[in-house]
């Protein structure tokens, strides 16, 4: 239908009801076994050792990027089923609102009503903690870092939906290992170069020697490559990986 390619709001909020219905049993389940450890672990902190309460905020985040990563690398799994695939592909919807549907279920959607539960887990153990110890400071999930950790997530989130597209099977660890792969890669390929350019080779093995480094040569590594890579990461993941999970979306469905 020559229609599917205009971008449609109905569309897309019907698209996003229909993931939502299909996938939700599975969805609470989830949600409701790990916002259970962890309110179970939290109200044990908050009784027995409640100024240790703050330091679980890095334990909520690791579960909601674990989680978050994992569900979106499963969002695509009807396309790559073959009972389900044909039915999938043929969705009166367009590849744009297929992926807006995906990224705001996965990247919008999921961290907010992560938060909304680390939030409720975090507001019961400091009930719990006022309770048991007199003037208790009340500890909160909503902070600087906290939105910066969300922040992270909703760029990092969209490498695995790029790997939900184009892996068929076991799409979080293949993504996790591809990642893995060109970290190694850049960190040997970056090594050598700095070795080449600035280092030198004796009995004790490579090394690379900052008297060879010109004050030039060190503000370009120590002022203008970070700049560079805090920017790349912070405006330009996102879209480059949405744009490249829109190609693999169009392949499929061609």
């Amino acid at each position: 239908m020559e229609t599917n390619n205009i971008f449609s709001t109905h569309r897309l909020y019907l698209l996003i009801r229909r993931q939502v219905f299909s996938n939700g049993k599975s969805l609470l389940i989830a949600l409701g076994g790990v916002s259970g450890f962890l309110l179970i672990i939290s109200v044990l902190v908050a009784y027995f050792n409640p100024s240790a309460l703050i330091g679980l905020t890095a334990l909520y985040f690791t579960c909601m990027f674990i989680g978050g990563y994992i569900f979106t690398s499963n969002i695509f799994n009807e396309m790559h089923q073959i009972q389900k695939s044909y039915s999938f592909l043929t969705l009166p919807v367009s590849i744009n609102e297929r992926l807006a549907a995906a990224w705001l279920l996965t990247g919008i959607l999921f961290p907010i009503v992560s938060l909304l539960i680390m939030a409720a887990i975090v507001l019961l153990a400091n009930l719990i903690m006022n309770l048991t110890v007199d003037m208790a400071p009340f500890q909160s999930v909503f902070s600087p870092t906290s939105l910066k950790l969300i922040k992270i997530y909703v760029i990092t989130q969209s490498l695995f939906l790029l790997g939900a597209v184009y892996f068929r099977k076991n799409n979080f660890l293949k993504t996790l290992l591809a990642l893995i792969v060109v970290s190694l890669v850049l960190n040997i390929y970056t090594g050598l170069v700095g070795w080449a350019l600035f280092g030198s080779l004796n009995s004790e093995g490579m090394h690379i020697d900052g008297n060879n480094i010109s004050p030039a040569m060190n503000q370009l590594f120590t002022d203008y490559i970070p700049n560079m890579a805090r920017f790349v990461f912070n405006y330009l993941t996102l879209p480059f990986f949405l744009v490249t999970t829109w190609f693999g979306l169009k392949e499929r469905q061609v």
